[in-house]
C-alpha cells in the first residue's frame, strides 16, 4: 500500500483590486441612464467605491436660484426648488420599488427642496449670498443623487450604501473652491469605507464637497466630483479610477471644430494636465493632482459604450509617430502683435501698450 497523499489545500481566489468609479451628471441624468450605470456596477466583479455627481443640470439650477434670491427674487428660488423635487420624485418612483427605501427617498427629496426654499428666503431677506451658504444650498444635488443611485444598485442585486462625504473627504475650508486635505482624508476614508467593503457592500459617495475644519460643507469647485474620485483612488490605494462620461474618452481635438478628431488611447499625467488646462472639458486639471506620483491609473470611458477602452491616463510613457497628442482651441480670442525698432529689451513697453 502506498503512503497517503498530502491533503489538497485550495488557496482562496485572489481578491480583485479595488476600483473607484465616478458617475458624471450625464450618466445619472434620467432613469434609463441610472439603470444603465447601475447595471455596470452590478456586473463588476471586484470591490468598488462609486462617486456620484448631481443629476445633469441640477447644480447650475440650484446656483441660479440661490444667486437670484440674493437679489430678492424668491420666486426664482421657489421654482428651482419645485423643479428639483419634481425631477427627483419622478426618478425615485421609476427606479425604486415600493417599500421603505422609496418612502425614505421621497421624504429626503422633499426635505432637501423645502430646506433650499427656506434658506433662499433668508438669503433674500439679507440681500447677500455667502460662499458658505451657497455650498450648503448646492451640495444637496449630489446627496440626493447618491441616495437614489445606491437604492437603484441595491435593487439591481448588489448591496450598496450611501456614505456622507462629510465623513470621508476633508478640506481646507475654502468655500466654493476648497482644496482636499489628503492626509486627513486618508484616515477618514479608510475608517468609513474599509469596513463596508469588508462586508461586501458598495459605498456610494456624493462628489463635489467635503468637510471644512469647522465641520461645515465646503465644495471643491468645478470638476469637484472628478477630484473626489481621484482623491479617493489615491488614499484607498485603488488600482484605477474610472470616470464614466458621455464621450468616448479624450480626443485629439474638439469634434465640434475638427470633424475627424480621434480618440487618444493613452496619455501621461502631465500631458493630460496640459490638455485639460488648455480647454479639454472632459477632464478638469485639478482632478489629476492627487494622482501625481502615484501608481493609480485613470481611465476616461463612455457609459454609452462600456466595452470600449477609452483613454488611459497614467505614469506610463508611450512613444508615438505623433508627438503632439492633441490640440486645444480657445474661442473668441484675439492676438495682438506689436513690433517696432528700438523695442527689444526696453522695459515697460507691454505695460504702456496694454495698460
Amino acid at each position: 500500500s502506498g503512503r497517503p497523499g498530502r491533503p489538497l489545500v485550495r488557496s482562496a481566489p485572489a481578491r480583485a483590486p479595488l476600483e473607484v468609479w465616478k458617475l458624471g451628471g450625464a450618466s445619472v441624468a434620467d432613469a434609463p441612464a441610472v439603470r444603465r450605470v447601475a447595471g455596470l456596477v452590478q456586473r463588476h466583479a471586484g470591490d468598488l467605491v462609486v462617486v456620484v455627481s448631481a443629476l445633469k443640470g441640477v447644480t447650475d439650477g440650484l446656483l441660479e436660484g440661490a444667486h437670484r434670491s440674493a437679489t430678492g427674487d424668491v420666486a426664482a428660488a421657489s421654482a428651482q426648488a419645485a423643479a428639483f423635487l419634481r425631477r427627483h420624485r419622478a426618478l425615485v418612483l421609476e427606479l425604486v420599488p415600493p417599500g421603505p427605501d422609496r418612502r425614505r427617498l421621497l421624504t429626503e427629496a422633499d426635505r432637501a427642496a423645502r430646506e433650499y426654499r427656506e434658506i433662499c428666503r433668508a438669503v433674500a431677506a439679507l440681500g447677500h449670498l455667502s460662499p458658505r451658504t451657497s455650498d450648503v444650498l448646492v451640495s444637496r444635488g449630489e446627496r440626493v443623487a447618491a441616495a437614489v443611485v445606491a437604492a437603484t444598485i441595491t435593487a439591481a442585486g448588489r448591496p450598496a450604501v450611501r456614505v456622507d462625504a462629510l465623513d470621508v473627504v476633508s478640506t481646507d475650508g475654502h468655500h466654493g473652491g476648497a482644496a482636499p486635505d489628503i492626509a486627513v482624508t486618508r484616515r477618514r476614508a479608510r475608517k468609513a469605507l474599509s469596513p463596508l467593503l469588508g462586508k461586501g457592500l458598495t459605498p456610494i459617495v456624493p462628489g463635489f464637497f467635503g468637510r471644512a475644519p469647522d465641520g461645515t460643507i465646503a465644495t471643491l469647485g468645478r470638476g469637484g466630483t472628478d477630484l473626489t474620485a481621484t482623491l479617493l483612488g489615491r488614499v484607498l490605494g485603488a488600482s484605477q479610477v474610472v470616470l464614466w462620461k458621455d464621450v468616448p474618452g479624450i480626443l485629439t481635438a474638439d469634434p465640434g471644430h475638427v470633424a475627424d478628431a480621434r480618440l487618444i488611447p493613452q496619455l501621461h499625467y502631465r500631458e493630460a494636465a496640459e490638455v485639460a488646462y488648455f480647454g479639454a472639458k472632459v477632464l478638469h486639471p485639478r482632478a489629476l493632482i492627487p494622482l501625481d506620483g502615484s501608481r493609480v491609473r485613470l481611465h476616461v470611458r463612455s457609459f454609452l459604450d462600456p466595452d470600449a477602452a477609452g483613454t488611459e491616463v497614467s505614469s506610463r510613457r508611450t512613444l508615438s509617430r505623433y508627438p503632439v497628442k492633441g490640440l486645444a482651441i480657445e474661442s473668441s480670442q484675439a492676438l495682438v502683435t506689436v513690433a517696432g525698432k528700438g523695442m527689444m529689451g526696453v522695459p515697460g513697453i507691454a505695460a504702456r501698450t496694454f495698460g
